[in-house]
């Protein structure tokens, strides 16, 4: 990853000022993005643009003109079947230093200041390979450049009126995120109605006692108290159940780290039906909804309403015994300490997140797994970066 903070609004800056537009293609595990930043200032002879500044029906008049030509000059190809972009993002913005990009606010956008930034979003999986024809130029301009953010090195093609086909092919390995198994729960036998022995035994002795004493007891009544005492001692010995066994310390540690790895993965997905169906394999009760939407907000870049950060590396630094955390074989409550790496590139810039978070958890025996039942958040700490990666041209 290179380039620093300092530098980004300078690189924009030169950027823009070299190209009326600029193609960007993110290829995530389960999405594919198209974007495009676009000065308007060279549209202002074509749309019969007024010098000055851009008031307000300008501007949406702009955004719509915009995405309609992104969306019908602008095809992408995949091998499996034709993306359908679902979501779609176009607002005017400015180079932040801190944040990348953020939207325009001002009432009234000096028409040589003017930046539109458009992202359209498909839900995808595994993308390896894609082709593109761009055929949208801003008057006058000879040569476009479409960077392709994924899993690879980040690379670029020139692309022009005449050859503005571009082939794609994703470098090294292709495997998709998948669930981290977790270590089987362990159980072992119980006999949950032991305790009938002392009743058995006391009915049966006393049937003996009246027998021997002849206490003037009906044999109906002696028969009774043998009977009671035989179903009484066959069901406590007859009835057998099972119980988890809590786990040593050790295993509890990768019962927490998997939990946590695979609720993180659940937000690798784009569709939202798939994000709440994996997460519910590792999240229960009224937590569950409660984690998803707290996560999804916490993961989207808020500033631009566009993509979300795709968390790859989590360490699990710290897990002891909470308080109150003994007690039940199904259950148990762990204080952790544990820290998120992800990142995601956006319009030619790579937002990464470092994420430290404390928590206590509760974690609870669902059928035969493992599941996160409570969740007291204590303390969490974001250290963004943003950098611009910067992708050697390549013949398309």
């Amino acid at each position: 990853m290179t380039g620093i903070v300092c530098c980004l609004v300078p690189q924009m800056q030169v950027g823009a000022a070299e190209d009326a537009i600029r193609g960007f293609v993110g290829v995530e595990p389960f999405e594919l993005r198209l974007e495009a930043l676009v000065r308007v200032e060279p549209f202002r002879d074509a749309w019969e643009l007024e010098p000055g500044v851009l008031g307000a029906v300008e501007r949406e008049a702009i955004l719509e003109k915009m995405e309609g030509l992104f969306a019908s000059e602008v095809e992408v190809r995949i091998p499996e079947s034709p993306p359908r972009f679902t979501e779609r993002t176009v607002r005017f913005i400015v180079p932040d230093a801190e944040k990348g990009f953020v939207p325009d606010v001002r009432d009234a956008i000096p028409l040589d200041e003017a930046l539109v930034g458009l992202t359209f979003s498909a839900a995808v999986r595994g993308v390896s390979e894609l082709e593109l024809d761009w055929l949208w130029f801003a008057p006058g301009q000879e040569r476009l450049v479409v960077e392709v953010a994924s899993r690879g090195k980040p690379s670029a093609r020139v692309l022009t009126p005449v050859e503005n086909t571009m082939r794609w092919r994703q470098s090294g390995g292709s495997d998709l995120p998948s669930l981290r198994e977790l270590p089987a729960m362990e159980t072992r036998e119980t006999r949950p109605l032991r305790l009938l022995l002392v009743p058995a035994l006391a009915m049966g002795l006393g049937a003996v006692l009246a027998v021997i004493r002849r206490r003037g007891l009906s044999l109906a009544r002696v028969g009774g108290l043998l009977a009671g005492g035989c179903v009484a001692g066959a069901l406590a010995l007859g009835v057998r159940g099972s119980e988890v066994v809590e786990p040593e310390d050790p295993v509890v540690e990768e019962i927490l780290y998997a939990l946590l790895r695979n609720t993180y993965h659940a937000f690798d997905f784009r569709d939202e039906e798939a994000i709440y169906d994996t997460l519910e394999a590792s999240v229960t009760g009224p937590l569950l909804e409660r984690v998803y939407l707290e996560m999804r907000e916490s993961l989207e870049l808020e500033e631009t309403g566009g993509p979300r950060v795709r968390v790859y590396e989590i360490a699990l630094r710290e897990c002891r015994e909470a308080d109150g955390g003994g007690g039940r074989s199904e259950r148990f409550r762990r204080r952790a300490e544990w820290v998120t790496i992800g990142e995601v590139t956006h319009w030619g810039h790579t937002h990464e997140r470092t994420n430290r978070y404390e928590a206590e958890m509760t974690v609870s025996a669902v059928g035969d797994t493992w599941k996160i039942s409570g969740l007291d958040l204590l303390n969490e700490e974001r250290v963004r970066k943003i950098s611009r990666r910067e992708a050697a041209p390549e013949s398309s």
